[in-house]
């Protein structure tokens, strides 16, 4: 016997205490009233026959000691091998992958029912069970064993999650417990073979929007289309309703019937809706999965650019720009010159105001400007050897093919590097940056090279207006952690709710658990990110190894025992009885 409330020495203590001022008790003894009478010969006849046998006294004494010792042992909460639950350590892994918070025929999530199955076989347990809770993503780290009643009241803190890898923890933190896994079996876990699996699992109706995109018509950048994918992942034909809306109220329906296990694309028109956040829902009655039925996509205003050349004569350039798709070129002479304030796009032919401009700009050969990049070198005849294939303004550009009779050279310091050149010297041929507005500068004239031949001339000229005149980046990511280089950054939902971001070398890190467009702002600017989910096996919440319970050995949990009340509880039980009896047999006189 062990002893949960008190130390063994100071139980032992306490129970030899209560047995010996009970003992103490019952030979003390009440000094005799003095009473003037006749005679004593009568009142000692009486008092002989009132005389208490032994064991009646002994009997007394034992009702008394049984209902002290009982009390005394329930402040204790002792515990007896075999006599009601034992302590032992367990490890609860919950599963908290995104599958569990599929609904249940019964309204609740597969996660509810996991972690009330979790609290059940605790409250089975004894109190002195030492508790290990687990989870598969890894929220809740390397969690230490811990009494029972606590870990019943971490359960409801148990965080569930919509992301992130899941696998079992680490056979360590398993040794020496027994271990108890509380699954939905949709997620691919290694399972050990001495686990007790608690199977929470029901299929359920899902149909999710697994891909959204739109983007602009390549014969035509100012009408958008848009690209949706929705997938029927319930385990029998269903209809779901597509709905396309946006700001202005613009929208979009379409019906779809799904057979089980279909994918349908579907393109939509949406060249109407003037820019912003378009999203994406996929309805159905029975849905039970809500976290994949919407996505969203950001179009940037899509109207014709208003473009202004600056030149003193380019037929070539000229011609290419009025090529360049939406875009609406004027052309004027460096002298007049009038500021940018009614066209969306500069492009400044060997022409460089002393200021920056309002308006985005591409220079080719600018003068030195002190808003523009570094000092320059000029190199005759150099050669291109890298440049970032990844910039929207310098990616898909068959750079090896450039040939240049001269350049002048930048060192680029807080300007983006796009191109380098390389000759007698080295050092950014093509640089990007922003000043009032964005500008990107060429550092060649197209007399001095072939560019103006080349067939990638036009794409760069678009992606360079498109560069610009790019109102607000946006960055397209999955669900989970996201992370933004800009320092010091503030995050706020689509709602407008902040959202908690820890700070890195590089800018914020902040975590994106459902899908929404998030704005990342600083006093200099700022970005969109578009959280949606990427992995279409997402929405495949039917894929469970316990449908039929042959792929993975399903136990169930070990049965209540027939009487699983604690022994303190019995002792109270007891003293109670023992009351009862002593009252009784007081009043039968078969006690004094």
């Amino acid at each position: 016997m062990r002893f949960l409330a008190l130390s063994p020495i100071a139980a032992y203590a306490l129970l030899a205490g209560v047995a010996l001022a009970i003992l103490l008790l019952h030979l003390l003894k009440l000094p005799p009233a003095r009473l003037v009478i006749p005679s004593v010969l009568l009142w000692a006849r009486i008092e002989r026959g009132r005389k208490r046998p032994p064991a009646r006294r002994l009997l007394s004494l034992l009702l008394a000691l049984g209902v002290g010792l009982s009390l005394a042992l329930a402040l204790t909460r002792p515990e007896i091998p075999g006599l009601g639950p034992t302590g032992h350590r367990l490890a609860l892994v919950l599963d908290n992958s995104p599958s569990m918070a599929a609904r249940m025929s019964d309204g609740h999530t597969r996660w509810e029912h996991a972690t009330e199955q979790a609290r059940a076989l605790l409250e089975q347990s004894s109190p002195a069970t030492e508790v290990r809770l687990l989870d598969t993503v890894g929220r809740l780290g390397a969690q230490t064993f811990v009494e029972r009643d606590a870990a019943i009241a971490a359960l409801a803190q148990v965080p569930a999650t919509v992301w992130g890898q899941t696998r079992m923890p680490a056979a360590s933190l398993l040794a020496g417990a027994q271990v108890h896994l509380f699954t939905d079996g949709v997620a691919q876990i290694a399972t050990p073979e001495n686990a007790i699996v608690h199977a929470v699992f029901e299929p359920a109706d899902n149909v999710a929007v697994t891909a959204f995109q739109a983007r602009p018509l390549a014969q035509d950048p100012t009408r958008y289309e848009a690209l949706v994918q929705v997938l029927n992942a319930s385990a029998r034909d269903r209809r779901a309703r597509l709905l396309i809306t946006g700001a202005d109220r613009f929208s979009i329906t379409q019906d779809l019937d799904l057979r089980a296990g279909e994918t349908v694309n579907a393109t939509f028109d949406v060249s109407d809706f003037e820019g912003g956040v378009l999203g994406a829902a996929a309805v159905c009655e029975t849905d039970a999965f809500a976290l994949d039925d919407l996505a969203y996509a950001v179009i940037p205003p899509h109207r014709p650019k208003r473009v202004l050349l600056v030149t003193a004569g380019n037929p070539q350039l000229q011609d290419a720009l009025r090529h360049v798709p939406g875009a609406h070129l004027s052309v004027v002479t460096p002298d007049r010159y009038p500021g940018a304030g009614r066209y969306d796009a500069l492009v400044l032919d060997r022409f460089a105001p002393a200021a920056p401009p309002a308006a985005g700009a591409l220079l080719l050969a600018p003068p030195a400007r002190t808003w523009l990049a570094g000092p320059s070198t000029v190199l005759t005849q150099p050669r291109v050897t890298e440049w970032d294939e990844s910039h929207a303004v310098s990616g898909g550009i068959a750079w090896r093919n450039l040939r240049l009779t001269r350049a002048s050279v930048a060192t680029a310091t807080a300007s983006e590097a796009l191109v380098m050149a390389a000759g007698h010297a080295s050092g950014a041929l093509v640089t990007a940056g922003e000043s009032s507005a964005r500008w990107v500068k060429v550092g060649f004239a197209l007399q001095d090279s072939n560019f103006a031949l080349q067939p990638d001339f036009p794409v760069f000229l678009g992606n360079a207006l498109n560069w610009v005149t790019e109102s607000t980046p946006v960055l397209v990511r999955g669900l989970g952690t996201v992370e933004v280089p800009l320092r010091g950054a503030q995050v706020r939902d689509g709602s407008g709710r902040p959202v908690a971001v820890s700070l890195t070398d590089r800018g914020v890190v902040f975590e994106a658990p459902r899908a929404d467009v998030y704005t990342v702002s600083t006093p200099d600017g700022e970005v969109l990110v578009a959280a949606n989910v990427t992995d279409p096996d997402y929405a495949l919440i039917n894929r469970s190894r316990l449908a039929d319970g042959a792929a993975m050995p399903v136990r169930e949990s070990a049965s209540a025992r027939s009487w699983n009340m604690e022994l303190w509880m019995l002792l109270l039980l007891c003293a109670g009885a023992l009351l009862l009896l002593d009252w009784t047999a007081f009043t039968r006189r078969f006690t004094a």
